[in-house]
């Protein structure tokens, strides 16, 4: 039935049609109670069920890709009026990989729900002024339990009850499991995705026929042309359309991870890209190791500021420090044409550096050079060997990069600092905090000196090695002081949301401060990993896979930045995705303790018990760290050792009982592990009462101690901890 101009359903005024198809006619309304005009599907009664059905599935959504339902009637839906035009392709690769990613991004908020759409295809995805839409789910698949409640069979009859010239458009974007009238669940929209992503990029369908029939049998039998773009984007493609859906992308998340890592695909090999080894020490002290890393690493940073020029992280690049490696293997391994290798010679107050450019394509020396200065010239000896690189790979190197500091003793004892920091234990950060601190008693106007000092106080709390009384002063003071004399500077941004994010009870204002961090250093892998931290936390699944994944693809050889990703995996309850990613950090670096410890974790939450606690024994050698402790607890009592989970917790009793610091969070983690719900609540009370970082809950228990909040205790006072 047809409704024209002015006919009222309910408190809504028909205005005009907008269009039609097989479930329904659609009309533009207005609200007259809100005073906003609407979109109305309306329908006969046959279709009531159905309609009730849509109602439910975009009722329990809400997310900015996804069209929202307002009101339900007897025939008719309410919804959303949005602006925008129907998907068509061709498109610009840039633009349809922006369009993709939104359209998996609202796949995995429906499916996280539950909900299959079941007829993704361009009619159904507008494009607005903000971004995509995705309409009409009427015929969404609404399941149970991890099961479906309907079988596909019911969409031959919807095809047959579909408007003429729409019934081949429909079956084009179809699975193959729905065109046999299979069972049909969340990787039949994968199918559909990718079907819909060929066509934005090609401009023509996967799949044809001359009939609907015609159409589906091709979808079951056939494999579509070859599309001319890039690799990477043409294999996220090719396994969407697999026939099979156990070889499809699994979840709308990883294809969403997938998609943002084919925008971040290698660059092509240029004589514009450049890997900077460490350079070799050739002093006779031994301890002048970290100044030759150090010089190594500032020439590194002068380099990243040069537009056109891409540079290898630092810890990709110096993965290779101590190793024989061929040139042109470490070229290939880090997706470079060039690389720089140096030597430092240091003799009391003279200095010899020694660097030589390879073109790493044919092995040839393209540039070399010996300066032999005073340790004073240090500073431009940098300038001049950033200078003729560029000059070189025939780059503009616009200005020399200011140096932080012209205190040489100062710039010293800030190179001794941070190479304390990147080692990461317990024992070296805190001489790290000597070396910052002795830098800063040198040259008060240091800023990077006091972002390292604020920086080392923030790794001490959030592994539990320091309490927030003992670490939240200093590391404000100097968070404070760095930010008052560079707020311009990326290190400084970092830090000041390195510091809201582990000791501030409001630890969302750190997102703004990572954000700015990256705006200024697009370059910066830590940046993007510890921002995917942070968006973890927040129970902000797609976005932290993206930066995981992008951080991951700048520095792919650095143990830390996949044991970062680890990190951000379980605390997603991914625990596949983690245990990968702890492989591929131990691959790195045999005996990393984060790698090992939260690989256990992960194993433990896949059922592998056994292998588990053998991860986190070895974690335990290395260090008996209260984190590490709480750790091997929880999966003992998982695993139903409770007696060794036990011992571990009186450790922890009987070592608190000496003075020594014991994190709450440490002994919470067994408590979950044993499923002692009193235990629970008493130690994540206490673990409140110390400002506990909320990461710190989510990196050793989250996923684990998110199974007790429906005792509404323990979801009160995990409210405290994530306000939600």
């Amino acid at each position: 039935m047809a409704y024209s101009a002015g006919t009222k359903l309910g408190p809504y005024e028909i205005v005009a049609p907008i269009g039609a198809g097989g479930m329904g006619e659609v009309y533009r309304a207005h609200d007259s109670r809100l005073q906003r005009d609407v979109a109305i599907k309306v329908s006969g009664q046959q279709f009531s069920d159905r309609f009730e059905r849509e109602a439910r599935a975009i009722a329990a959504l809400n997310h900015s890709n996804i069209c929202q339902v307002y009101d339900i009637g007897p025939n008719y839906l309410v919804m959303e009026l949005v602006d925008g035009a129907p998907l068509a392709g061709p498109l610009p690769l840039d633009v349809a990989l922006r369009h993709a990613v939104q359209i998996a991004d609202a796949l995995s908020a429906a499916h996280a729900k539950g909900i299959t759409h079941r007829d993704l295809k361009p009619a159904n995805i507008l494009v607005t002024s903000s971004g995509i839409k995705l309409l009409d789910f009427g015929l969404a698949l609404l399941t149970r339990n991890g099961g479906d409640c309907e079988r596909a069979a019911d969409l031959t009859a919807a095809i047959g009850m579909t408007e003429a010239g729409t019934i081949l458009g429909t079956a084009a974007y179809m699975s193959p499991e729905q065109a046999e009238a299979k069972p049909a669940d969340a990787r039949s929209d994968i199918f559909s995705f990718g079907v819909v992503f060929y066509e934005m990029l090609s401009g023509r369908r996967a799949f044809s026929g001359d009939t609907a029939i015609a159409t589906m049998a091709a979808i079951v039998r056939d494999e579509p042309k070859p599309l001319d773009v890039p690799a990477e984007v043409a294999r996220v493609v090719a396994r969407c359309l697999r026939k099979s859906p156990a070889e499809r992308f699994q979840t709308a998340a990883e294809l969403r991870v997938a998609l943002a890592a084919s925008t971040l695909s290698k660059p092509e090999e240029t004589s514009s890209s450049i890997a900077v080894l460490p350079f070799a020490n050739l002093s006779a002290d031994r301890e002048n190791e970290y100044f030759s890393d150090g010089l190594a690493e500032e020439i590194l940073n002068a380099l990243s500021q040069v537009a056109g020029l891409n540079v290898a992280a630092r810890t990709s690049s110096f993965s290779f420090k101590g190793k024989a490696i061929e040139i042109g293997e470490i070229a290939a391994r880090l997706n470079v044409s060039n690389v720089l290798q140096g030597s430092v010679r240091r003799a009391a107050n003279r200095v010899r550096v020694t660097v030589q450019l390879v073109d790493a394509r044919n092995g040839f020396q393209i540039w070399s050079e010996r300066y032999d200065r005073q340790m004073e010239d240090i500073f431009e000896v940098q300038d001049e060997i950033a200078s003729a690189i560029a000059e070189r790979l025939k780059v503009t190197l616009s200005s020399v990069v200011k140096p932080s500091t012209r205190n040489l003793e100062a710039y010293e004892l800030y190179l001794k600092g941070r190479y304390y920091w990147h080692q990461r234990t317990p024992a070296a950060v805190r001489l790290a905090i000597q070396c910052f601190e002795q830098t800063i008693q040198l040259d008060a106007q240091y800023a990077l000196a006091y972002a390292g000092l604020a920086d080392c106080y923030a790794i001490l709390r959030v592994y539990g090695w320091v309490s927030a009384e003992d670490g939240r002063p200093p590391a404000q003071a100097a968070m404070t002081r760095a930010m008052a004399l560079a707020p311009e500077l990326s290190e400084v941004n970092f830090s000041r949301a390195f510091f809201a994010f582990y000791f501030e009870r409001e630890w969302r204002e750190a997102g703004p401060h990572f954000r700015n961090a990256i705006a200024i250093n697009p370059r910066s892998s830590i940046a993007e990993a510890y921002y995917g931290l942070f968006l973890a936390t927040d129970g902000r699944e797609e976005e932290a896979l993206a930066h995981s994944t992008r951080a991951c693809q700048m520095d792919p050889l650095s143990a830390p930045i996949h044991g970062f990703s680890t990190v951000t995996f379980f605390s997603l309850g991914r625990f596949d995705l983690s245990e990968r990613a702890a492989r591929q950090a131990l691959e790195l670096q045999p005996d990393y303790t984060l790698g090992l410890w939260v690989r256990g974790l992960a194993l433990s939450g896949l059922g592998r018990h056994e292998e588990a606690i053998e991860s986190l024994e070895r974690t335990v050698t290395l260090s008996r760290a209260p984190v590490f402790l709480g750790a091997l607890g929880l999966v003992y009592a998982r695993a139903g050792r409770l007696e060794d989970a036990i011992r571990l917790l009186r450790e922890m009793e009987d070592r608190g009982g000496r003075g020594e610091y014991i994190p709450a969070f440490a002994p919470l983690a067994i408590c979950v592990g044993q499923g002692d719900v009193p235990a629970i609540r008493r130690m994540l009370s206490q673990a409140l009462a110390e400002t506990t970082p909320p990461f710190s809950l989510r990196a050793s228990a989250g996923p684990f101690l998110d199974a007790f909040r429906s005792d509404p205790e323990i979801d009160r006072l995990l409210f405290g901890f994530y306000g939600r």
